[in-house]
């Protein structure tokens, strides 16, 4: 493990320092918990741990949500996942459905599509159900959940959700976020 860590470590000095190719613009930098892809030469993350929650006990109005073989708890637009004994706040996986939308949520509408937002996950309503979607590109909204991590990428702020990238700008509205990008995570 230690020797695979070592590797690992060796083999990102490598590709950031001695790359064959002068003109290369996108390189790929891993850290504990993501891969970025960027084409700049510096990306910093200003919280270097994650942070979760875990409760011992769910709300008792909780749904179980199935989706690829895995079991969720839903309720009030929180997902929940058992682990050692509690339960794990954990971010939805795409096409994850559920009936009813989370208290809260606001309609944001890029060009035609109307999507429904709660909390970092985008809804598109899907027959009588709402389907948890990838965040669409150039999509704004006006908060976003306190686990968001603020990162520069090229000295630009950006503020990170889940595997979404976002940009601060002014609105009519105030202040809002744009969705700019997503982290590219490898396989």
């Amino acid at each position: 493990m230690k020797t695979k860590r070592i590797f690992t470590i060796l083999s990102l000095l490598g590709a950031l320092f001695f790359t064959g190719n002068g003109n290369a613009q996108r390189v790929i930098v891993r850290t504990p918990y993501n891969t970025v892809l960027r084409t700049g030469p510096r990306v910093v993350y200003t919280r270097p741990v994650p942070s979760f929650t875990v409760v011992r006990t769910l709300p008792p109005r909780a749904v179980v949500v199935t989706h690829g073989g895995l079991s969720y708890h839903y309720y009030g637009g929180l997902y929940y996942r058992y682990y050692n004994g509690a339960y794990v706040i954990v971010n939805p996986p795409i096409g994850i459905t559920v009936t009813t939308l989370p208290e809260g949520y606001a309609e944001v509408v890029v060009g035609t599509d109307v999507y429904y937002y709660h909390q970092g996950n985008f809804y598109v309503r899907n027959g009588g159900h709402y389907k948890i979607v990838q965040p669409p590109l150039n999509a704004i909204v006006y908060d976003l959940p306190k686990e968001a991590e603020k990162v520069k990428i090229d000295g630009e702020t950006y503020y990170q959700y889940s595997e979404t990238l976002y940009k601060k700008i002014k609105t009519v509205g105030g202040k809002g976020y744009k969705v700019v990008g997503k982290i590219e995570n490898e396989a």
